[in-house]
Formats: C-alpha cells, structure tokens, sequence
C-alpha cells in the first residue's frame, strides 16, 4: 500500500507509566514510515506522565481524561484515530521502527487486522529471548480462516502485536468488556474480516511484575480469573458470529489454545476450581494438547518445549507442580542471570570488536 493512501494511528494508553512513557512514545515517533500519527491518551495519572507527553508539544495527540481505566483509554485514543488502521500500544511497551512499514505492506482492503510477532523484554528493556506467538511462514490468512472455522480460534498476540482496520473498529467499537480490550478484539475479530500475519517481531512487550495477568504462580486465583475471563470472551464471539450469521463450529475454543490448556491443567493440578472443570481432567487436557501439537504450525522447538512441559506437569504430584508452575512463572527471574553470564564468557572468548 503506498503511504499517501494508508494511515496509521498510534494510539499510546498511559496511567501512571511514567518510568516507560517516553521510550513507547520515541518509538511511535521513530517509525520508518511517514504517514503516522500519535495519539496520547492520559487516564488521570498522578505522577509526571502529563509532564512527559507535554514535552513532546505538537508532534503528538494529547488526550487528558479523568481516571477511567484502560478500556476507556482504549476507547478516547480509538474515537480521536484518523488512520485508516489503528494500532494501541501500552506505555510499556515499544516498537520496532518498521512497524508502520511492515504493517502498510502486508495490509489489504479486506484484513480486519495485521498482526506480528512480539519479542519479549523485562522491566529494564532486556531481551528476555522469547518471541510471543513464534509465527512461521505459511500462518497466513486462509490457515487462520481454517483454524477458525475448526475451532473458533487462531493464534494472536496481546496489544502491541496487533495493527486493526479502523472500518473492523466501527463495527465493534467502543468497547464495553470490561478489561483486556485486546482480548475481545482478537477474538472476534475473524468474523468479520481476514487475519493477516507478519511472521516478524515488529514491537516489544515488557514484563515486569504489573502487568494485567502478571503472576508468581503462587496467586491461585490468577488462573481460574484468567479461564473465566477467556470464557466471557467466547460468549461475546458467540454473540457477534450471530449477528452476521456466522456459523461456528460446536466445540469449546479453549480446547483449540495451548494457554488455555496450560491454565486449566494447572488449576487441576493445583486444586484451583474454575467454571467447566467437571468435564476436564489432567489426562484429558494432556491428550488435547498432544493432539494441538501435531496440528499446530509452530517452529518445532515450541512444540517439543509444549509437550515437554505438559507431560512432566501430568506426571507431577501437587507438590512438585506447584514448584514447577512458580519456576514457570519465574523463568525470567532464573534464566537472564544465566544468558548474561553465558554472554559475558562468549565475549570474552571472542576478544574485543574490531
């Protein structure tokens, strides 16, 4: 698509981020492509994020709005949007400088959404060395068209992942759930047009503690909020499919989301209750996501890291789940003192930069 024919609106969401604002707000502004604009939506922070997005005078949006909360953010940013596509990204979180251009190429009159890989970073910005969703060529919009019309859902990322038409966000917005607007968007975002994938990292996602579904795998009710939340979200696709007499297939999308599988076999494992536990059990959603695996199109490593996972997680007695989920939880924690020590010794090894 040429430039002068797509715009794109960036719409960064902020409460009380001020320690992350400025980095999402330089990397919307460091875009490769031209035809861009920022909108900056302030739910009612108390510390000097207002001072933060000020500075930047006109070369962005300002939106200033009694605390609300981050749907209504999503929702002041969106009716402000100009773009003909409409991307949200979290003050956490960054781009990458060819989001915009990526997203322009691969975008069609027809796609409800572009969507891309996120690489994943910690609080300071370090490369955790994860990828969510780990997308390969071949996962385009007819194979997520196929895995819809199987199992009423695809693989897609969270916010910053996902660049939406702004003609899909007529229809569907605003929004009225009432969190996780990314969630709800995602989801039904099938029915109404195609899903097109970028297989590369075109933005990063921060974890640090204070996200939404943040966890230590010691909280049990993080797992079953996460399992009912999803299940909310099946009704309102089930709600939409109906409205634009759209058929779907009689199953249970959770069966069809290695996360979802994951969340309910940890709950069991756990001893945490959840809405529809009676119909699952841990040999069951072992088997299931066995079965995923064979289907899913994922770089082999991920499926083989999935079944490993999954299998040591069925054999374990409470106890030793129970650390397994906290080590899961808290890789990031483990896992980065080990690559900075594996770095630091290959530097060392390789002699200093020419």
């Amino acid at each position: 698509m040429n430039e002068s024919g797509l715009k794109i609106s960036i719409v960064v969401t902020c409460y009380n981020y001020a320690k992350y604002l400025r980095l999402a707000i330089d990397s919307a502004l460091a875009q490769t492509y031209s035809n861009v604009e920022i909108i900056v939506v302030d739910d009612g922070s108390t510390d000097n994020s207002g001072a933060i997005i000020g500075s930047y005078g006109d070369r962005v949006k300002a939106i200033r709005q009694s605390n609300q909360g981050h749907i209504a953010a999503c929702n002041g940013g969106y009716a402000e949007a100009a773009g003909d596509v409409v991307v949200f990204l979290d003050a956490d979180d960054v781009l990458l400088r060819s989001m915009a251009t990526e997203v322009a190429a691969a975008w069609t009159p027809t796609s409800a959404k572009v969507q891309y890989d996120l690489d994943i970073i910690d609080g300071s910005g370090a490369d955790l060395g994860r990828k969510f969703c780990n997308f390969v060529d071949g996962y385009d919009a007819p194979r997520v068209k196929a895995e819809f019309q199987s199992g009423a859902t695809y693989r897609w990322p969270v916010t910053a992942g996902n660049a939406y038409s702004k003609w899909f966000l007529d229809l569907v917005m605003p929004l009225t759930v009432a969190l996780a607007p990314d969630g709800m968007l995602n989801t039904v975002a099938p029915v109404y047009g195609d899903i097109v994938t970028v297989p590369n990292s075109l933005a990063s996602y921060r974890i640090h503690g204070n996200n939404l579904w943040a966890s230590n795998g010691a909280d049990l009710t993080r797992l079953p909020e996460r399992i009912h939340h999803r299940q909310v979200e099946i009704s309102i696709l089930r709600e939409h499919a109906a409205r634009k007499g759209v058929s779907l297939p009689a199953v249970n999308p959770m069966d069809f989301e290695i996360a979802f599988i994951n969340y309910r076999l940890m709950s069991l494992k756990l001893g945490a209750r959840y809405a529809g536990m009676e119909a699952d059990s841990p040999m069951r959603l072992w088997m299931r996501g066995l079965a995923l695996m064979r289907s899913e199109l994922m770089p082999w490593r991920m499926k083989l890291i999935h079944v490993v996972w999954l299998s040591a997680l069925v054999l374990s007695p409470r106890w030793l789940a129970s650390r397994l989920i906290a080590l899961r939880f808290n890789r990031a924690m483990y896992l980065q003192p080990v690559r900075r020590t594996v770095t630091g010794m290959l530097r060392r090894v390789s002699g200093p930069a020419r």
